[in-house]
């Protein structure tokens, strides 16, 4: 990715911090372009500036206001401006995510998803590629917050339409109402008093995800940004460890300030198995995490009632541990 940066900066050493911090964090091939000193001389560039397939980012402090510069910007409708505080002591991740953030939403080709002001009763349940069972867990949580909370379970996985299949409902379906507490959305809405819980889908590799344009990786990263909480589901395999560090270096980094809780789903009792427990337990430390059993029968039957766990199997082991996690989450 070649990245292009002009500048219009009061403070000179903010904008040191600003270069700095791009090139520090990731973003490959960055340079700067041109360093303007006053309004005159940025619009002089500007409009000099031939137009190409060069991404360019113009990095600000104050609002557009004068017609001369707004001319001059309509004759680069690619470029892409970032107005950031001219505040010395802005950390450099909030400084990368606000440029990450202008490159994602330049990608309007695909209808970005809808992010809710709500974002305290935001949760995003995601998990590891390979099945883990994001979408069942989402929806047996949803059935147990929902005996005491109002629950919207928002079905936004990229390629994947299955939480209203699983209760019986067609894939398409927009909306499915379960209960008075419970249903089922195609989008996030507008309601503080409505926890949400959002089937995410898999994590993508969010050492790149950050910057990535393509709309299905931006709306994933705009749900954890923007997430009170994430829920990240992994079954004890070694290639999932990977996934999970995925996830816990972005957490570690402060990228999500979102509180996580990480599950080990499908659980047996082989030696294999407890040894990656016990590398799980230590790997994600004072974050809060569960083990969940296998209980094929369980799910075999829910599925086959297309119900919850709490419906065909209520004293099983695996809805009763679903049911702690609900609690936890809750709390």
């Amino acid at each position: 990715m070649s990245i292009s940066i002009i500048t219009y900066l009061q403070d000179a050493e903010f904008e040191d911090q600003v270069i700095e911090a791009l090139i520090s964090k990731g973003i490959s091939e960055v340079r700067l372009e041109y360093r303007a000193i006053d309004e005159s001389g940025l619009i002089d560039f500007l409009v000099g500036l031939p137009t190409s397939d060069l991404r360019r980012i113009l990095i600000l402090d104050q609002e557009i206001s004068s017609l001369e510069m707004r001319r001059a910007l309509d004759k680069h409708p690619t470029l892409i401006i970032c107005n950031l505080a001219s505040d010395i002591t802005l950390a450099r991740r909030e400084i990368e995510s606000i440029v990450n953030r202008s490159l994602r939403e330049f990608d309007q080709q695909e209808r970005p998803i809808r992010i809710s002001r709500s974002y305290s009763k935001l949760i995003v349940v995601t998990g590891t590629t390979g099945a883990p069972g994001v979408t069942t867990l989402t929806l047996n949580l949803g059935f147990e917050i929902s005996q005491k909370k109002r629950v919207a379970m928002v079905d936004a996985h990229p390629s994947r339409k299955d939480l209203a299949f699983l209760i019986g409902a067609k894939r398409s379906s927009e909306k499915v109402k379960l209960s008075e507490n419970l249903s089922i959305v195609s989008e996030l809405v507008d309601n503080s008093d409505l926890i949400q819980l959002v089937d995410s889908g898999p994590v993508p590799d969010l050492t790149k995800a950050f910057s990535d344009r393509r709309v299905k990786i931006r709306n994933y990263v705009d749900l954890l940004e923007s997430a009170e909480q994430i829920i990240f589901l992994m079954t004890p395999d070694n290639n999932h460890m990977f996934e999970l560090e995925n996830l816990l270096g972005s957490l570690d980094a402060g990228r999500l300030k979102a509180r996580a809780t990480f599950l080990l789903n499908q659980m047996g009792n082989s030696s294999r198995e407890r040894s990656i427990k016990k590398r799980f337990e230590a790997r994600v430390g004072n974050y809060s995490s569960h083990s969940l059993p296998f209980d094929r029968d369980a799910l075999d039957r829910a599925k086959g009632r297309y119900c919850a766990l709490m419906d065909i199997a209520p004293r099983s082991r695996l809805r009763r541990s679903i049911s702690e996690v609900a609690n936890s989450v809750v709390e």
